[in-house]
């Protein structure tokens, strides 16, 4: 499980909110202008380059964004769906049949699917045209004990986040890819006691 954990690295910069007060502002605004979406659908493709093994991983899933605050993520290829809330997460694992409530808001997602590094630790380089529009913005890490040497973000003209590249302290490259889907797919949480009888339930919630 750790590599679903790693993978979704990307998380850093796309859910979280209430906790990069050291955060370079060029960063807080992509972060604010993604958290201010409201019901938008992306497939978003991850492609990870290892530095060691002169070979790649990747893995693709959908998100959904509801109202700016709830989300959904669709993890197939591991067999997991996720929904946050401002009050909540729930990850359903149909693989093992299992269902974890947490009382979270969506910043925990971060914790959960971020292993290591501190936005706090990046610091502001430089911003460069890449044509068609876009913009790159690029940044390093500075911290002791963070994961990553650095973050590249490009955003297109309507400031949209379309591709993210981080490089961790082991030269591995992960390359993420964002499309934003034409039609939204609406969702809400699931009824567990109506559609998920034989799941096993872990209420984590105080």
């Amino acid at each position: 499980m750790i590599k679903i954990f790693r993978i979704n690295a990307l998380v850093l910069l796309i859910i979280a909110s209430q906790s990069f007060a050291a955060t370079p502002k060029e960063l807080t605004g992509v972060i604010n202008h993604f958290m201010n979406m409201e019901s938008t659908s992306l497939e978003i493709q991850q492609v990870i380059d290892w530095r060691f093994l002169h070979a790649n991983d990747s893995i693709a899933f959908r998100m959904d964004i509801k109202a700016g605050r709830n989300f959904h993520l669709d993890l197939a290829g591991f067999g997991m769906e996720i929904y946050v809330t401002e009050h909540e997460m729930v990850t359903i694992n149909h693989s093992r049949a299992q269902i974890l409530y947490e009382n979270a808001t969506p910043d925990a997602l971060i914790r959960q699917l971020f292993v290591g590094g501190d936005l706090k630790d990046a610091r502001f380089k430089r911003k460069k045209s890449v044509g068609e529009g876009l913009h790159q913005l690029d940044f390093k890490f500075v911290g002791d004990f963070s994961d990553w040497e650095s973050l590249s973000v490009v955003v297109d003209e309507s400031e949209d986040l379309k591709k993210m590249i981080l490089v961790d302290y082991d030269g591995n490259k992960y390359n993420i890819s964002l499309k934003y889907r034409a039609e939204f797919d609406d969702f809400s949480l699931p009824d567990v006691d109506q559609e998920y009888l034989h799941y096993q339930v872990a209420d984590l919630r105080k």
